[in-house]
């Protein structure tokens, strides 16, 4: 048992080795996922991740575009219950809101006839945006639906929230942004 307890050991060590000595060319290969520009973090106060994404009419949004007003990025799927609880508040405060933020729903990968009959049923219409592959959800590093990142007018994440974001955290933290005002 103990040499068994070495061997595992030791071949950690050389993992991590490997792992913490790669090249910056060698980590480069990493960075070249379709449609996504790969920073150092989605972390709170960072400029946040750059991706280009279609909308279920494959109309093309780029984040970067949306600079100068505050964004809602709602990571979701249609299987997930907390997230068919936020889509009334999203769809509310996206119908009285288009011109102080934007909302984008970023689904889980689903099949996009799935994601419409979706859409349809709960009467949505902020973008909903399809990640193929899940690469978008990748980068921002999403663990569990829903997942919310809300950004600033410069593109900086202000807020990360995992779980259902109830109506009034939402204006919380949007109140916060002065997009209540």
């Amino acid at each position: 048992m103990l040499t068994a307890g070495l061997l595992v050991g030791a071949g950690l060590a050389i993992f991590i080795y490997f792992v913490l000595d790669m090249s910056n060319d060698d980590a480069a290969q990493f960075d070249e996922l379709p449609g996504v520009s790969l920073p150092e973090s989605a972390a709170v106060g960072a400029l946040a991740p750059d991706f280009e994404l279609n909308d279920l009419t494959d109309e093309t949004f780029r984040l970067s575009d949306l600079r100068g007003k505050i964004v809602v990025i709602n990571f979701w799927a249609t299987w997930c219950e907390p997230c068919k609880v936020e889509m009334p508040f999203f769809e509310e405060l996206y119908s009285s809101s288009q011109k102080q933020l934007e909302i984008l729903a970023v689904n889980f990968d689903e099949p996009s006839q799935q994601v419409q009959q979706f859409v349809e049923e709960y009467r949505l219409s902020f973008p909903i945006l399809l990640d193929p592959g899940g690469n978008v959800q990748n980068l921002y590093r999403v663990r569990g639906y829903p997942t919310t990142y809300i950004l600033d007018e410069e593109g900086i994440v202000r807020y990360h929230h995992i779980g259902l974001i109830t109506e009034g955290q939402l204006d919380q933290y949007l109140g916060e942004l002065g997009a209540n005002e």
